[in-house]
């Protein structure tokens, strides 16, 4: 009995290849914890800028699937997964030796961060550089795994990272455990907005730094694999599409 069922399989299989259906590219992610709207968990549901990007590629070339998004991690776990070969990329992240050397980028800068400051809003610390920065040595509170805190620790500054959960940093620049949050501005307005923290929470004028964020391939994903994510992305360039999905989440979707 178990002998039609397999040439039943094998016709299935057969025919679907006759028909010129590729099979399925089934790419591994995680999603990072406590860095909305990057990455967000609503009703039970996936959001955000990345999930929207998973999904447009997934639109414009129908061979590739992703799985794996309703996994949230912190940082230094997605990079050792990718170093490990447990997941195949990761979407969003700034560049950094180590990054460079257990992936690579595919397709073009997702989009640019303006990395910003905050303090509590009694606080009326001005800095308009990291000249004011190093002059003043304020301890500074960035998420855990983050590509710039290492960068700020080069400039002699003392940096709190023991917590990837960005709603806790904030509250601990309310309490007075740190005065200044480094952060990127996407995440950090809408913290504020969406915690309602207006009252408590002063985001300072001056951008620190710009940088692109990139989707990065694991270096031991298969080749095929990562040029379809590469030509997926550009196409998404070219359209606009990338550009309008940033948009949408910086207007607060």
């Amino acid at each position: 009995m178990k002998i039609p069922v397999l040439l039943s399989f094998a016709c299935i299989w057969g025919c679907a290849a006759a028909a010129g259906t590729p099979p399925l590219i089934i790419l591994r992610v995680m999603a990072q914890e406590s860095l909305p709207p990057k990455w967000l968990l609503r009703g039970g549901q996936v959001d955000g800028v990345c999930p929207d990007i998973l999904a447009a590629i997934e639109k414009v070339e129908p061979r590739l699937r992703f799985r794996g998004q309703a996994e949230f991690r912190s940082v230094p776990t997605i990079e050792r997964a990718l170093e490990n070969g447990d997941i195949d990329c990761s979407c969003a992240l700034l560049d950094t030796d180590l990054r460079r050397r257990i992936a690579v980028v595919a397709g073009p800068a997702l989009y640019i961060v303006k990395h910003k400051l905050a303090a509590a809003v009694g606080d009326r610390i001005v800095i308009a550089n990291f000249d004011d920065l190093v002059r003043l040595r304020p301890l500074i509170t960035t998420s855990r795994g983050a590509g710039y805190s290492d960068q700020l620790r080069l400039m002699g500054l003392k940096v709190d990272d023991s917590t990837g959960d960005n709603l806790v940093n904030l509250k601990k620049i309310i309490a007075g455990h740190g005065r200044i949050f480094y952060m990127n501005d996407l995440t950090l307005n809408w913290l504020v907005r969406e915690n309602g923290l207006d009252d408590k929470i002063r985001i300072l004028p001056s951008v620190m730094r710009e940088e692109p964020v990139f989707f990065w391939v694991a270096r031991k994903t298969p080749a095929a694999s990562a040029q379809l994510v590469d030509q997926a992305l550009w196409k998404l360039k070219a359209s606009g599409e990338l550009a309008r999905i940033y948009g949408r989440w910086v207007a607060g979707r």
